[in-house]
């Protein structure tokens, strides 16, 4: 009965060691990604400005001031190489002002939300068990919307292009943080924005953001 127990106790001892170890060593793990994932995220944009050639909405040219930026993006695999068709939704509350300088508040002229509407694919590249890094582009609607009384917003077609960095933390969740840059041609006349007219000057919105989220694989 002693025997039998001892040797029970040594074949139980490499099986706990195997089970024990980090799922990112175990030789069943691959790096393939084909699953769909969901990523609400946080971060900050910065940059904008809504020139006085394009609406008389202000008056003057007026900057988007900086600030957090939040959305939920959703990737859709296409193939084993974990590239991945991404549809995101991503909105900053913010307001317009104009001057200010180091210490020195800036003049406000109201409140102001930019939401992206975007389309677009994840191609990753130097994919491994610890990070995958890739490159995104998309493109889809930008919705310039002024929280002003009689004023309605206004759609525009957008694009972006980032770089990000997807850092497994469980084979279900993982830790992504991405840099983004968004452009909004300002040329187009197809907007309901009342009293405005974004006739073509050249004078384009143009956004960076960074940004932290946590993709949750199913």
């Amino acid at each position: 009965m002693r025997k039998a127990a001892l040797i029970t106790l040594l074949l139980l001892i490499p099986a706990s060691s195997l089970f024990a170890q980090d799922w990112r060593g175990r030789r069943d793990y691959t790096p393939a990604d084909t699953k769909f994932d969901l990523t609400p995220f946080a971060g900050y944009r910065w940059g904008g400005t809504i020139y006085s050639d394009q609406t008389d909405l202000y008056g003057q040219n007026v900057d988007l001031q900086s600030s957090a930026n939040y959305g939920i993006s959703l990737g859709i695999p296409v193939s084993r190489t974990g590239m991945k068709v991404e549809l995101m939704v991503d909105r900053q509350d913010t307001n317009v002002g104009n001057g200010g300088g180091l210490f020195t508040p800036a003049d406000n002229f109201g409140n102001f939300h930019v939401t992206y509407f975007h389309g677009g694919l994840l191609i990753p590249f130097a994919q491994s068990r610890t990070a995958t890094p890739y490159v995104a582009v998309s493109a889809g609607i930008t919705n310039l919307d002024p929280s002003q009384s009689g004023v309605q917003s206004s759609n525009k077609f957008s694009a972006a292009a980032g770089v990000g960095v997807n850092v497994p933390i469980t084979p279900q969740l993982g830790l992504r943080v991405e840099f983004r840059g968004f452009y909004t041609p300002m040329g187009s006349n197809n907007n309901n924005c009342y009293r405005c007219s974004f006739n073509t000057y050249n004078h384009d919105l143009v956004q960076g953001e960074t940004k932290v989220g946590l993709s949750v694989k199913f």
